[in-house]
C-alpha cells in the first residue's frame, strides 16, 4: 500500500489519492495509450498482475508488474473483479489482501479498457461518422473527426456498412455509427472480431473492410460498400462478406457497370431460371455447386439427394446452354451469379448501386 501511494503521490502532490488514480488513467487515455500499454502501467502501478477479457472481441491479455505481458489466462482465484458491458471484465490479482484504492483501480482499469477497445456507450454526432468516412472530407476535417470521436489516426479500424431489414441491430462492440441514407455506416476501432455471429443482423446483409489505420477510413468505407454489395442469403457468400475475401470480385463490383451487367446473357438466363417454375430452389442449387467441391458436397449443403442435385443441375444446364461439370462451365456459372448479385434488388440481394460517399449526402444537404 506504501509503495502504491508513493507513487500515485508522484503524480500529483495536491491532489488526494483517489484523484490521483482518476488522474493516472486520464493520462493514459489522452496520450492515446492502446491496451497492453494500459494494462501494463496498470500493473506497475499496483504492483500486481492485472488482466482483462472481452470474450465478444476475441481478447484475453494479462500483464505483470514487472513489465511484460502474460500468457493469456483467466483470473486467478480470489482476484479482484470488475465486470464491463458485453460480458467481459478486467481483474487485479494481488496475491495479499485487499488495499483501500483497489476498489476504484480496478474500476478506473475497466473504463479504460472499454474505451481503448472503443467501447463508450452511446452513440456519437453521426456527422463525425460521415466525417470520418466520407472521401471528399479534407485530411484536417477527418483528423478533427476522429480526435472528436476518440480514435487516433494511426489506430487501426475496421469499417462496416450494414443494408436491408434488421441492419440497425448490426452494433459491433465499440463501433461509431450513423445511418447515411440507404445503409449503416460503422467505424470499429480495436482488434478484429472472431467471427461474424456478432455482425449477422436478421435478414441484414454486412460488408467488412480490411483493417486500416483511422486515417484511411475513407477507403475502408469503399472496401465495406463494395462487399456489402455481394451480401445475400446464398451459399456463395453469405449475409456477412469480407472485402478481403472477395480477390478479383472486388474489382468485377468496382468497374463493370451495371449498364454492362444487364446486358449479359448468362444473368438473363439465371433471370429466366428464377422466373421458372421452382426457381428459388433451383438458385439455390446453382448456388450451393458453385460453393462446394463436388456433387456430393452440394447434395450435403442442401439436404437433397444426389440424383435430386443432378436433376437440377441438368435443368439449369438446358437454359444456359453450356455445361456446368466442367471447370470452365463452373467459373462461368460463378462469375453469372456474382454479376446477378452485383446488379442488385433484381436478384433478390443487396442494394443496386455502391452507397454514396457520406461527403455526397452532407452536400446535398447544404452542410
Amino acid at each position: 500500500m506504501k509503495n502504491l501511494l508513493m507513487r500515485l503521490s508522484e503524480l500529483d502532490t495536491q491532489a488526494g489519492d483517489e484523484l490521483r488514480v482518476i488522474g493516472f488513467f486520464d493520462a493514459l487515455l489522452q496520450n492515446g495509450a492502446r491496451l497492453d500499454r494500459i494494462l501494463l502501467e496498470t500493473a506497475r502501478l499496483a504492483e500486481c498482475p492485472v488482466g482483462v477479457s472481452v470474450p465478444a472481441l476475441g481478447v484475453h491479455q494479462r500483464a505483470g508488474h514487472r513489465g511484460a505481458m502474460m500468457p493469456a489466462g483467466d483470473a486467478a482465484p480470489g482476484a479482484l473483479t470488475h465486470r464491463l458491458a458485453d460480458g467481459g471484465r478486467v481483474w487485479i490479482e494481488r496475491s495479499g489482501p485487499e488495499l483501500p484504492l483497489d476498489t476504484m483501480l480496478v474500476e478506473r482499469l475497466g473504463l479504460a479498457c472499454t474505451i481503448a477497445l472503443g467501447g463508450g456507450g452511446t452513440d456519437p454526432d453521426p456527422a463525425l461518422v460521415e466525417l470520418a468516412l466520407s472521401a471528399s472530407a479534407g485530411e484536417l476535417e477527418r483528423s478533427r473527426a476522429l480526435h472528436r470521436l476518440g480514435i487516433a489516426p494511426d489506430r487501426p479500424v475496421q469499417v462496416v456498412v450494414a443494408a436491408g431489414p434488421g441492419a440497425e441491430s448490426v452494433r459491433p462492440l465499440g463501433g461509431r455509427r450513423a445511418y447515411l441514407g440507404e445503409v449503416w455506416g460503422v467505424l470499429v476501432p480495436g482488434p478484429p472480431w472472431p467471427g461474424d455471429d456478432a455482425l449477422a443482423g436478421a435478414g441484414a446483409l454486412v460488408g467488412v473492410s480490411s483493417r486500416v489505420p483511422a486515417a484511411e477510413a475513407a477507403r475502408a468505407w469503399r472496401m465495406a460498400r463494395t462487399a456489402v454489395r455481394f451480401a445475400g442469403p446464398g451459399l456463395m457468400w453469405g449475409r456477412v462478406v469480407h472485402w478481403d475475401r472477395l480477390g478479383s470480385f472486388a474489382l468485377v463490383a468496382e468497374h463493370v457497370p451495371q449498364s454492362a451487367i444487364s446486358g449479359s446473357a448468362d444473368v438473363a438466363a439465371l433471370d429466366r431460371i428464377a422466373d421458372g417454375a421452382s426457381g428459388g430452389p433451383l438458385l439455390a442449387t446453382l448456388d450451393a455447386f458453385v460453393a462446394s467441391d463436388s456433387l456430393r458436397r452440394t447434395a450435403t449443403r442442401l439436404y437433397l439427394h444426389r440424383s435430386s442435385v443432378s436433376a437440377r443441375l441438368a435443368r439449369a444446364e438446358k437454359e444456359l446452354g453450356f455445361p456446368l461439370h466442367t471447370p470452365e462451365g463452373r467459373s462461368r456459372l460463378t462469375l453469372a451469379l456474382a454479376l446477378r448479385r452485383l446488379r442488385g434488388p433484381a436478384a433478390g440481394s443487396a442494394p443496386t448501386a455502391p452507397p454514396r460517399d457520406p461527403g455526397e449526402r452532407r452536400l446535398r444537404r447544404g452542410t
